[in-house]
């Protein structure tokens, strides 16, 4: 939240048109968007390497393909790429973990 505030005052201050605001504030959040998404592919490597998907938590990464499939339809239903095109890569970036999670299950 900080930084967020910070970004939108820096942008008020330095009195920018709202469409430059807007597409500033735009990739800050699409690069919120990215870290978030990408942060279950941090166990990778260990479920490659020991062919065991137990760190991967399927039903968080089920909601996280649901989520940006269904806020990805509504960017492309109001034609707006920050909507849209962060979305594509959260559905890209949730499915493979859940490919992971399908060929190597959980061993007790």
């Amino acid at each position: 939240p900080a930084g967020s505030l910070s970004l939108w005052t820096s942008l008020v201050l330095a009195n920018v048109t709202v469409g430059t605001a807007s597409s500033v504030l735009g990739m800050f959040a699409a690069a919120i968007g990215f870290a978030l998404c990408a942060s279950p592919l941090s166990t990778i490597g260990e479920v490659l390497k020991t062919k065991n998907a137990s760190s991967i938590l399927a039903p968080l990464t089920l909601a996280q393909v649901m989520n940006a499939t269904l806020w990805g339809l509504y960017g492309f239903a109001i034609k707006d790429k920050f909507v849209w095109g962060p979305n594509i890569v959260g559905f890209s970036l949730g499915v493979i973990p859940l490919v992971l999670k399908l060929l190597y299950p959980s061993k007790a």
